[in-house]
């Protein structure tokens, strides 16, 4: 078990997560209202959520120390399930 004096350092990287997804939702939130091309905008902000979802799996569901097969399957997955959305999204008549 870590002592005291370790926690600060096995906790930090999670903090600074932390702070670059709150700067991700900014973004996602500055772009959905209404600022940018509509369509480019959309995209940038799906590519931002998978970007959210992979550092929430990866930071806060412990895959960080996951076996690397299932890290590779996860990243594999998040790319994966992007790619599909965003071509349907630039594939669509809207």
């Amino acid at each position: 078990m870590p002592t005291l004096a370790e926690q600060p350092a096995r906790t930090a990287p999670t903090g600074l997560v932390w702070a670059v997804l709150v700067t991700a939702t900014a973004i996602s939130w500055y772009l959905g209202d209404g600022h940018g091309a509509r369509r480019a905008a959309t995209v940038l902000v799906l590519v931002v959520a998978f970007g959210k979802v992979y550092l929430v799996g990866r930071y806060f569901m412990e895959l960080r120390e996951a076996p690397r097969a299932l890290l590779l399957l996860f990243t594999g997955w998040t790319v994966a399930v992007c790619a599909v959305l965003v071509g349907m999204y630039l594939t669509s008549e809207t």
